[in-house]
Formats: structure tokens, sequence, C-alpha cells
């Protein structure tokens, strides 16, 4: 099978079959987690094909013509880095997918909850083997919609609610600013194809000297801190909490924040080596790394913890991306993206293991937990190795990228000089301080002190297999490769590095390097950060009374204060716009239709009446239009629901065999479905309503009702009869082109289907997209109807 065929697989493989999950559920019932833990084993399974290809040097590139005449292809690339993330999302996946079943319960909606699990995946894989940035843009806004749906996944929870939408709200948005950025780098460009530019060195030489250089990095890169809640962004990771914990474990440790990361370091290649880079991008990430690994110590819930150590641990990355100078574009790439992956297993296992403790404590309140290290012992170790690594302790994986961290901080500070040889060190064993001393505080906040008795269950053990092996695998990968780093190195972290500079690299990662200035440093931290840890309590309650004397420092209040404006000014315009009934609303509409046909008549001075009307017309076409008079004035008239819709259906099935006479039978087909199929709608409504009307009609209110009748009525008359008389110049006919060109350019013979489905496909693509949101309006109405009764 061709290379370019599996990475489509590996898309698409997902999407499929989540669509087909609520079908399996009728057959697995409880059991469709296996089911969906074998799709997502299926697609680690086929990038697992395609990583030698990688790892050997290579790329991979294939694409599918969809729309040839809108020049539009769905094209994959594959490299070191979408492989990486890849791998992660797959990988990480199927570990989650395994958790969720000893984690959800057999009472929650499994298959909705399994299915938006899959469509995220397939999003996320489908982003990051996106050839062209408009199809990189697509997946990107799906992973935010799913996100959605997944944060929001207990929907009667007001917190989950809110959650979900900051999150979708911050992170779409974002997403729209980046789109911007891609046109603009299209305009530089002339293209939107990813390996296009990211191979071709003028190309990269012609970003650099652009005048729209600038905008086009801020942009591209707010959609990406957005994503990876950095800056003011980050405050939508922390509500983002109130999903389920595998959900939490999944996207906010090893997927959908690594989205940002994977875009920095996708255009790393377009953008570094430049002030800009470094400023915008490192100076981003050590302002949130410090800020948001201070702003961890006054959280009590277990998970909000992980929430800001995965914001600061994500700025540790981001920071990592930004050292560059012009002589050495590439200085954090290495570490940053051995970083990457080191955080995608120690956190995705702490992560499970405040599942965990939730699942058996029945609480994420640290304040109530302590002393559990007895009764739990197997999660006690297990948190203890990835909170370990996540503090930078040897023997574990967080200890390598820290001190890679540190190693390329000494770099990028001795390129730039006084001052930064000092502050550039100094930020990065700040943000090492603060991260041991919330990891400890997670060890020590649950499993030591005195065990509580007051609202924990009597009896707290460790969990069933099924959730205990994910996080102890997890557990294995954060050792393992600590012990041994060239696995994961050799696999991965030098192609895709390789892949991001754009040059060969050969890495020598170990455990002891000697007593080098990074391990001082790592010792400076171990130090302060005990320190810093007697002081924790502290420093939390001092935050606390900061916070609540100062609320209008916090970036939540003004993301609060923007919404609630923007509701009350909908509210506004909605008194103003819809004050009353849908009867309002229609004979606004209809009015405005009739000042708007009628400003181009006046101006264009043309008779209301054409001088030559045609009357020559048969006598069975007469009785016809005289049958279709009389059926409409008794649809109006009739005093009965059953009479009037026939009398309405008569007119339809009339207009049907007008359009027969005309000889346009494929109309009268189209007239003759869709009258039959509103009858039948009718009457299934009319069945549950009184037969009689029973609104008593005021005499005011049926004059201005005729008034308005009578000049729609008027309107369209005028409208017809003067298309009869052809084409009004200046304009001139269309005709000539649909036919001429409806075999040549459509394949078809029927000028009228040709021009609805081809020459008018985006327009009657809308008509479809609009009639479907409806449907899922009503769907949504009634079901929310249902629950309430």
């Amino acid at each position: 099978m061709d290379s370019s065929t599996i990475v489509m697989l590996a898309i698409f493989i997902p999407f499929i079959f989540a669509f087909l999950v609520p079908v399996a559920s009728k057959l697995l019932k409880q059991r469709i987690g296996w089911f969906a833990v074998a799709i997502a084993l299926l697609t680690l399974f086929l990038i697992l094909k395609i990583t030698p290809i990688i790892v050997h040097g290579d790329t991979i590139y294939g694409e599918i013509v969809w729309l040839p005449t809108a020049g539009l292809t769905f094209n994959v690339y594959a490299d070191g880095l979408s492989v990486l993330i890849g791998l992660l999302a797959s990988g990480i996946g199927v570990i989650i997918m395994t958790y969720s079943n000893g984690y959800m319960s057999t009472k929650e909606d499994l298959p909705r909850y399994y299915q938006y699990l899959l469509l995220f995946m397939g999003s996320m894989i489908g982003m990051v083997f996106s050839a062209n940035t408009i199809q990189l843009f697509i997946f990107w806004e799906l992973t935010s919609f799913t996100s959605f749906m997944l944060i929001g996944y207990w929907n009667d929870k007001p917190e989950s609610i809110y959650g979900a939408t900051k999150a979708l709200v911050l992170t779409a948005i974002g997403g729209l600013v980046m789109l911007a950025g891609f046109l603009l780098l299209q305009v530089i460009t002339g293209t939107f194809d990813i390996p296009t530019i990211l191979h071709d060195e003028s190309m990269i030489q012609a970003i650099h000297g652009h005048e729209l250089f600038l905008i086009t990095l801020v942009l591209i890169f707010i959609g990406a801190a957005a994503k990876s809640a950095q800056g003011p962004f980050y405050i939508w990771l922390p509500n983002a909490m109130e999903a389920p914990t595998p959900v939490s474990a999944f996207l906010h440790s090893a997927t959908m924040v690594k989205a940002g990361i994977y875009l920095v370091a996708r255009i790393h290649p377009l953008f570094a080596g430049t002030d800009a880079w470094f400023i915008l991008v490192s100076g981003t990430g050590m302002i949130t790394m410090v800020v948001a690994g201070f702003l961890a110590f006054r959280q009590t819930d277990i998970k909000a913890i992980l929430a800001y150590s995965t914001i600061s641990q994500l700025a540790y990355i981001m920071t990592m991306y930004g050292y560059t100078t012009y002589h050495e574009p590439g200085i954090g790439v290495a570490a940053a993206t051995f970083h990457l992956v080191n955080h995608a297993t120690f956190k995705a296992s702490l992560f499970l293991v405040a599942g965990i403790v939730a699942h058996e404590a029945a609480t994420r309140d640290i304040r109530k937990l302590g002393g559990l290290r007895k009764e739990m012992p197997l999660t006690f170790i297990i948190a203890c190795i990835g909170a370990f690594a996540m503090a930078g302790l040897p023997p574990f994986n967080g200890f390598l990228s820290k001190e890679m961290f540190y190693e390329s901080s000494l770099e990028m500070g001795v390129a730039l000089g006084s001052p930064f040889t000092l502050l550039i060190p100094a930020i990065a064993v700040m943000g090492g301080v603060l991260t041991f001393a919330y990891s400890i505080k997670f060890i020590d906040g649950i499993f030591f002190g005195r065990r509580q008795t007051r609202g924990l269950p009597e009896h707290i053990h460790d969990p069933p297999a099924v959730m205990l092996i994910p996080a102890a695998f997890l557990a294995a990968l954060v050792i393992l490769f600590g012990l041994f780093p060239s696995i994961p190195v050799h696999a991965v972290v030098e192609p895709t590095t390789a892949g991001i500079i754009r040059e060969d690299v050969e890495l020598h990662i170990k455990m002891w390097h000697g007593f080098t200035t990074p391990l001082m440093m790592t010792i400076i931290t171990f130090m302060i950060g005990l320190g810093v840890y007697t002081k924790y309590g502290a420093i939390a309650a001092w935050q606390d009374r900061f916070n609540l004397r100062y609320p209008k420092i916090s970036v939540n209040y003004y993301y609060d204060l923007l919404v609630q404006n923007a509701q009350a000014s909908a509210r506004t315009i909605s008194s103003i716009t819809q004050p009353g009934t849908v009867k309002t609303y229609m004979s606004a509409l209809i009015l405005t239709v009739v000042v708007l046909v009628g400003i181009p008549i006046i101006l264009l001075g043309a008779d209301i009446i054409p001088q030559s009307l045609n009357f020559d017309i048969a006598v069975y076409e007469v009785l016809i239009m005289l049958f279709m008079v009389i059926a409409g004035i008794a649809a109006a008239l009739l005093p009965a629901y059953l009479p009037a819709i026939i009398a309405l259906s008569a007119l339809g099935y009339l207009v049907s065999l007008l359009f027969i006479y005309l000889k346009a039978p494929d109309l009268a087909l189209t007239q003759i479905l869709v009258e039959t199929l509103s009858t039948i709608i009718f009457l299934l409504v009319i069945v549950k309503m009184p037969q009689k009307f029973r609104e008593s009609i005021p005499t005011t209110t049926l004059v201005r009702d005729l008034i308005i009748a009578g000049a729609v009525a008027s309107t369209v008359f005028i409208i017809l009869i003067n298309a009869t008389q052809g084409i009004i110049p200046p304009f001139e006919s269309l005709s000539h082109y649909f036919i001429e060109n409806s075999i040549t350019l459509a394949g078809g013979r029927n000028v009228v289907n040709v021009i609805i489905v081809d020459f008018r496909g985006y327009d009657t693509l809308g008509e479809i997209s609009v009639l479907c949101v409806a449907a899922f309006g009503v769907y949504n109405l009634i079901h929310s109807r249902g629950n309430k009764t």
C-alpha cells in the first residue's frame, strides 16, 4: 500500500468509525469502549507503519483531487514533526480510551463519549498531516469544535458549559486570526502548500524580507497561543478541567494543547532567526511559564493544579522553540521537541492519577485529601514517578529535558550577551523552582499528612486494573525514556528536529554529563524549590487576598465582562429587531421586498405595465389559472384547517399541471413531490390542533393584512409580466452561456438541472446547509422539551 494512502487512512478511519459507534453500541452495549480502543489501535498501527520511512530522513506527500474545476485537492504531508504528534494523538488515545472503560459509569451516554473522542483524535491527526494551510485550518477548527463537545460532555453542569464555551470562543477566535495570517502568508509566497514553502529557500528569504512579515507572524502566533493556552489565552484551560478526567488527560496533556506547539514548530523554519520570533515566542513563553507556575500555588482542585502546570510546561516548550539567533536559528529546537515527548508521558500519567483519586475518594479538593499512600500504594508510586519527572528529578525523563532546557537557556543568553547572559538562565531557573514546588505539593497534599475522614469514603483503595494499567504504562515510559533516552531520541526527536532546522541532527543524551553548569542550575533549583515549598501555604493565602482585593488584575475578569456585555447588547438588539410575533417579522420582510423591487423600476424609468402583452392563451390554460385562483381564495377564506390545507394542496398540484402544459416535466415532478410532502407534514400537525380557527381578527388587522398582501401580489405580478418581455437594457441574458457550456463544463444535457447542481452549486449547497441547520435546531428543541417532561 502506498505510504500516502496509509496517512490518509490514518486520518479518515477515526471519522468513519466514529459514526459507526452508535451502531456498534447496539451490539457491544457497555463494552463499546473497547471498540473505540480497537479503532485507536488501528490508527496507531498505521502511523507506526510509516514511521521507519520518516526515521530514515524521507518525507511523504500525497494528494486526492477533490474538486478539479475549483482547484481543490486533499493533500497530506508527513515528516518527523507530524509523525511525532500523530503518534502522541493515537498512542495516548489508546491509553485514554482503555482507561475510560473503568472510569466512565455505565449509566453515562457512552456512545456519545467515545464518538467525540474518535472525532477529536481524527481531527488532530488530520491537522498535523495536512499539507496546505487551508486544510490545516479546517482540521484546526474541528479540534476546537470536538473539544467543545468533550469539555461540555456533562451538559447538565453549568461549570462544564461555561468551560466548554470559553474554550471554544478563545480557540476558535484564535483560529480565525490564524487564518488571516495564513492568507497573508499566501500573499507573500503565492501558495498555500506547506511543503513547497518549507523546501524553497528563496521563498523563506522572501518572507523575511517582506513588509508583511511581522503582521503575518503575529497573526499566526495568536492562533498558536490561543490553542496552547499561552499568554492571556491561558484562562480557558483551568475551566476546561470540568471535563471527564480522561478527556483532560487526552486533550490537555498530549493532544489539543500541543496543536499550538505543533504550529509554532511548523512555521519555525519560516520565521526563526529573527528578533521578532525570539521576542514574540520566547517572550510569551517565559512570562507564561512564571505566571502560570506561580498561580498554581493557590489552586485547591488537583486537576486545576495540573492545568496550571500544563500551561507552565507548555510555556517551557514554547520558550525553547523561540530561542533563536540569525546564525543559530534552532538553538532550543531539540530540547523543546524532547520535552514535548516527555511532557506527554508524565502529564498524562498524572491526570490519570488525578482521575483515580477522584474516582476512589469522591473528591478533587486537595484540602480534603491526604494520607492515602498506605491505602493506594500503587497509585502513590505512579504519582511519584510522574510528579518527580515533572519536577525534573533523576532518573526520570523530565530531568533530561530540563537539563537541555537549562543548557539551551545558557546558550541563548551567551548569544545575546549582557544582560541576557544571566537574565534568561535566571528566568529558566525560576520556572524550574515553581515547577518543583507544585509537583511536590501534588504528592504531599494527596498521599502524605493526616488521613481525612470527614466527607471521604471509609474505605479507599487502588482502582481496578483497567484504570491502573494505563497509568502504570505511562509511568513505565517515563522511567524507560529517562534511563534509555536513545529510544525516543533516535525514533522521533532527531527526525523531528532535523525537519525543523533543515539539517541532519545527531543527539547524545544521557543521564550523567559530569558537573556541568546545567547540573548546577538543577541543584540550585531543588534547593530554592524546597525553600519555596515551606512557604507554599503562605504564598497561596497571599494570592487569595490579592485576587480578592484586586479582581481586575485577572484576565478572567475581562473575559466575563466582555461576555456579559455581549449578552446584554444582544438582548438590546433583539428587543428592537424581534419585538413581537412571526407575523410582524414576515410583514417587515415582504414590505422590504416590495420597496427593493419598486426602487429599480422607478430608477430605470421602465413602464410598470408593459405595452406589448400577449393575451393569446388557450381555453384550458385559462381554466387551469381560474381553478388556481379559486383554490388560493378558498385556502385564505375557509374557516377550518383541513379544508384550507386541501385547497392549498390543490393549488400546488394545479401549478404542477401548468408546468406540464409549459413542457417542463422536471419542474412538474419536483412540484408534485414537494407538494405531496408538504401536505403530509401539514396533516400530521393538524391532527394535534383544533380543527377550526379560533382567533378573532380585528377589522384594522384584516385591512392591514389585505394591504400588505395586495402590495406583495402586485409586486410579484409586475415582476412576472415584465419578465415576459425579456432582458431590460443594459442587462444581457446569460441563457446562451448555460446552453453552450452545460455539456462541456458540467457534462449534463438538462440545462435546468445543470444550473441548479453545477453552475449554482454553491448556492444549492448553502440552501441545503440552512435546511440541515434548521433541522438540527428543531431536533434539539424537541429533544430539550422531552427532557423537561
